[in-house]
């Protein structure tokens, strides 16, 4: 890490926070998701983590990290820092099944199974994830099995990719000719959707614009336009965008899935 990474002090902040609330808790922490993927935007990109606690974290360990959660939140107003809260013994289980604490859009949460305990973020955190405090990463059996991976991100697609895709049209249908969305919009549905289609068709990962620029190179010729266009989008502050950009988005979407489908097959 370098002092330009413009996460930095915030993780630097998040665990000195901690530390100071749960002494000795903490025992490891990895950046995963857009940082560790070299495509943070400062002022829309969360930051995500793998923390590790001492052990599997039971109530009363989870009232302790909820409460150095809540002190963080109110001294860094605005920084969100997301991801679950592991045990050792995790990592080198299958990424699914456990429930553990977890914090999501900046809301600390320990009643059900966390969606980031998955055969992706495992592979990111092996392959891309960086050090902050515990052991490298290739000292840790983190099972990383490609046909697991494919399957998830084929399934997450056919379930909750498709719906999105279903809002945005729906979207549409209520829009005027002059009406606009934010441009978060556009590059959520369609850089999301984008991811999908590289990791099953590579089994690796890509952050948001690095999906978009492959797919622009990728899927049919009238769709590829506005891949470059929402990469484009992603890496500007937030703007409206107009309805006719939208319905390339939902256009190219819709070409995005009918290839995941492919591999469900």
């Amino acid at each position: 890490m370098t002092a330009t990474d413009g996460w930095l002090d915030s993780v630097q902040a998040w665990v000195g926070v901690f530390d100071e609330v749960a002494p000795q808790l903490l025992e490891g922490l990895y950046v995963v998701g857009s940082a560790a993927l070299k495509d943070w935007q400062p002022g829309s990109s969360d930051i995500d983590i793998v923390a590790v606690t001492t052990e599997p974290a039971d109530e009363e360990m989870s009232g302790t990290l909820r409460t150095a959660h809540a002190v963080f939140t109110e001294r860094h107003p605005g920084v969100t820092v997301d991801g679950p809260f592991m045990a050792w013994g995790d990592l080198i289980g299958a990424p699914q099944g456990v429930t553990r604490p977890w914090t999501l859009d900046g809301v600390f949460r320990h009643d059900a199974e966390c969606f980031e305990i998955n055969p992706v973020t495992w592979y990111t955190l092996a392959e891309y994830g960086i050090r902050v405090r515990g052991p490298k990463l290739s000292e840790i059996p983190i099972p990383v099995d490609p046909v697991d991976r494919v399957r998830f991100v084929v399934d997450n697609a056919l379930s909750y990719w498709t719906s999105v895709h279903a809002e945005l049209r729906g979207a549409l249908g209520e829009l005027g000719a002059q009406d606009t969305l934010p441009s978060s919009v556009p590059v959520w549905c369609l850089l999301g959707a984008c991811r999908m289609l590289y990791s099953a068709a590579t089994a690796d990962v890509a952050s948001k614009s690095g999906a978009g620029r492959w797919a622009a190179q990728t899927i049919d010729e009238p769709n590829r336009a506005i891949c470059t266009d929402v990469v484009a989008l992603r890496n500007r502050a937030e703007e409206p965008v107009s309805r006719d950009v939208l319905a390339a988005t939902e256009q190219a979407m819709a070409d995005v899935l009918r290839r995941i489908r492919r591999f469900a097959d």
